[in-house]
């Protein structure tokens, strides 16, 4: 018997301990037009070609993005695509890489985030660590952000007045206000029913929300601003990912730095294709132009200060200059 234990128990030492299943969870559904999906399939892609057992979980069946992060954060989830919102309520610094002109775009984004080191994102880094939680990167979801709604062609900033737009936190309610147009805090799973409601008339994102959920059969107009780099967040369990091997964290890290690689591309291509996908949905395009244009930013950066904290705009400004083209 006890040279049985000796052996299970030799057995067990020797197993690594991904040789459980990696679960990796996403929101979305299995769609090619998500980047949480495509995200997830290229790095279980990776894992497998190193030994691993990974397989990823869609249309949000291992819970919401508030259930994710805690079962990350207790070491009962491997991987898990979520919200931005996450991390910024861990760390309110993460909002300046959304703000709006910020970044030029998503290449500009990309620079900021994977090519250069900063103390920005290391500090980011930091807090969700201690949360139990690393940063696997900050998926893009293709292009920049404008506005959809489902009552009138956008070409200037008075033509918002008397709209509302669902919000995703108080923080963008501050940011609209900057607009002259109010914000309603909305879930997005409630999203649909609200406009039906009259509660919003639509919502401050990138074209490929409203392509993924089909929300172009109500929003007919969309408003092109290139006002923000949307992202989404990719996040590990760091007990998962502290009680591997040096090999087999290795092997992690690769897989990670290739699923970001390919995002970066993704996100390119996305983009060439989503103003074309709108019109193909018999969604109405629309631009600020000339001084139009120069208001709008002019209002969004005046809302800098309360999209990030107290005295980061500067350092913002700085990595954003250092890493244009």
């Amino acid at each position: 018997m006890k040279r049985m234990l000796a052996t299970l128990a030799a057995i067990t030492l020797a197993t690594p301990l991904w040789a459980e299943e990696i679960k990796i969870a996403v929101g979305c559904p299995p769609v090619p037009a998500c980047a949480d999906w495509v995200y997830a399939e290229d790095l279980a892609e990776g894992l497998r070609e190193s030994g691993m057992d990974a397989k990823v979980f869609t249309g949000g069946a291992l819970g919401k993005d508030p259930e994710i992060v805690d079962q990350l954060s207790q070491g009962l989830l491997q991987v898990g695509l979520t919200n931005f919102v996450m991390i910024n309520e861990v760390d309110d610094t993460i909002l300046g890489f959304l703000a709006p002109y910020m970044f030029d775009d998503m290449a500009h984004f990309f620079r900021a985030t994977q090519d250069t080191e900063s103390e920005l994102m290391d500090g980011i880094r930091a807090s969700m660590q201690a949360q139990g939680i690393r940063i696997a990167g900050l998926p893009g979801l293709g292009g920049t952000m404008g506005v959809f709604n489902a009552k009138t062609p956008i070409t200037s900033v008075e033509d918002m007045e008397g709209l509302r737009l669902r919000a995703i936190d108080s923080t963008q309610i501050e940011l609209f206000k900057q607009w002259d147009v109010q914000g309603v805090v909305v879930d997005m799973p409630e999203f649909s029913g609200a406009v039906q409601q009259g509660i919003v008339d639509g919502y401050f994102n990138p074209p490929v929300v409203a392509l993924i959920f089909r929300h172009t059969e109500f929003l007919k107009h969309y408003t092109d601003l290139g006002a923000g780099t949307p992202f989404r967040s990719a996040l590990m369990s760091a007990d998962w990912y502290d009680g591997l091997n040096a090999e087999d964290r290795a092997a992690v890290d690769a897989a990670v730095a290739a699923a970001n690689e390919k995002n970066r591309a993704w996100t390119a291509k996305a983009a060439e294709g989503e103003i074309e996908g709108l019109k193909e949905a018999g969604v109405t395009v629309s631009e600020l132009e000339g001084d139009a244009l120069e208001d709008f930013k002019t209002r969004s950066q005046a809302a800098w200060d309360v999209l990030m904290p107290e005295g980061e705009i500067d350092a913002f400004r700085a990595l954003a200059e250092a890493t244009r083209e």
